[in-house]
């Protein structure tokens, strides 16, 4: 269309242009006339002019945009409609958040039956789900592989907080937990001794106050029946009482705890439910053993130290748990003395600890352990650690070929 009109303007002007050319050779007008003629004539390009110019104008408009189909159209509000119902819900990494850990160990050991042992282990395989929706409610999952503990993937936790301590001191957590009972820091890769005797693990509930380095709580949880096995009431309880402090370039951490029975602990727990040794296995007791535990550590400059004790406060039975002829009353103390300094650049620990057990030879533990680790942080996330222990058994025990065992432990942990 736009074309047809560029044709019909040019051969307008052109006849115009013919018709002036032609004048003197036809009976001559007046001059005035003339000049007018002329002038109308000039006016009439510069119109055609202008006119074109739009005509060219809108030609590029149209093929800048393209056409719209009424398909076209209604897929495109498909579209639009769909991002907008994505942007108004909540993402996922919005409010949950994946951690975890990978602990691969080459083991060279020898017990206190006198026979050498050395494996490659797949220690740990951790993962650690975090869900926050709001502020005021959180969920935490922790599932783990144990490489030492038949193979087997379990549900380490599982627990819903309710709080925001931030805001207001007080938080309720439920479902499965660790008790507040010990605290079990260390910088070795095997377990102290203080949580074979007194770490808990049950389902159970925690209420707490956490304001200003203090923390308090009380908790209750499924413990072990006391004198009936066909007790199905909540039986174990226990309170704790913390404070920690820090600030730049030194800490300070304390704690005292009691439990009601000490013989919910997993170490004890798995020794009574075991059937070994032509013992019958228990899943009741005659009394509840009541359990305290006392830690204190800090740190000052590239210096830290951990100390804890953890016992019960009375005797087992010889039947669940003896010591010779008689009950034991299980208790354990560990300390650890670190440095920590940079070597080409990386973040290195040596590490020195002393542990010593009583009256906890049912539970396979050593009288004394002596135990040092060095460990590099190669790249983030990628530590190299090596330690070494010693252990002295107890002297009435009868399987005890040697008087020592020893470990030697290389490990590859990387932790995201």
């Amino acid at each position: 269309m736009t074309k047809k009109l560029h044709r019909r303007l040019a051969l307008t002007t052109a006849g115009m242009l013919c018709l002036l050319n032609t004048l003197p050779a036809q009976a001559a007008p007046a001059k005035s006339e003339i000049e007018q003629l002329k002038q109308q004539v000039q006016m009439l390009m510069q119109q055609n002019q202008q006119l074109n110019q739009r005509l060219t104008d809108m030609e590029k408009g149209m093929q800048s945009k393209p056409a719209t189909t009424p398909e076209k159209a209604v897929i495109e509000e498909e579209v639009a409609r769909q991002l907008k119902e994505k942007k108004s819900g909540p993402n996922i990494n919005e409010y949950v958040s994946l951690s975890g850990s990978i602990e691969g160990d080459y083991k060279l050991s020898q017990g206190r039956d006198g026979a050498n042992k050395s494996e490659f282990v797949l220690d740990t395989v951790e993962l650690i789900l975090d869900a926050k929706l709001t502020d005021w409610a959180t969920g935490k999952i922790v599932v783990d592989y144990d490489g030492d503990d038949e193979d087997r993937l379990y549900l380490d936790e599982g627990h819903i907080t309710l709080g925001n301590t931030e805001e207001f001191p007080f938080f309720l957590t439920g479902g499965k937990i660790y008790a507040p009972f010990g605290d079990y820091s260390t910088n070795m890769i095997q377990d102290p001794l203080t949580q074979t005797v007194g770490e808990i693990n049950p389902k159970g509930v925690i209420a707490g106050y956490e304001h200003n380095g203090i923390t308090a709580t009380v908790f209750s949880y499924n413990g072990m029946d006391e004198g009936d096995e066909d007790n199905d009431t909540i039986n174990g309880f226990g309170a704790s009482l913390g404070y920690s402090y820090e600030e730049e370039g030194k800490s300070l951490q304390a704690g005292v705890s009691w439990v009601s029975n000490i013989g919910d602990s997993s170490g004890i727990t798995d020794y009574l439910e075991s059937d070994e040794d032509g013992k019958t296995a228990i899943s009741s007791i005659t009394d509840e053993v009541p359990g305290l535990s006392l830690n204190l550590g800090g740190s000052y400059g590239a210096f830290s130290l951990i100390t804890e004790y953890t016992t019960a406060l009375d005797s087992f039975t010889a039947a669940e748990l003896a010591f010779g002829d008689n009950g034991a009353e299980p208790s354990a103390w560990n300390s650890e003395l670190a440095y920590t300094t940079a070597i080409m650049d990386k973040e290195t620990v040596f590490a020195v600890g002393y542990q010593k057990s009583w009256e906890a030879y049912a539970l396979d533990t050593p009288e004394h352990r002596y135990i040092t680790s060095a460990s590099m942080t190669v790249f983030e996330g990628t530590k190299v650690i090596l330690e070494y222990y010693l252990d002295e058994f107890y002297d009435q025990d009868p399987d005890a070929i040697n008087d020592d065992g020893y470990g030697f432990t290389t490990r590859l942990a990387y932790e995201f």
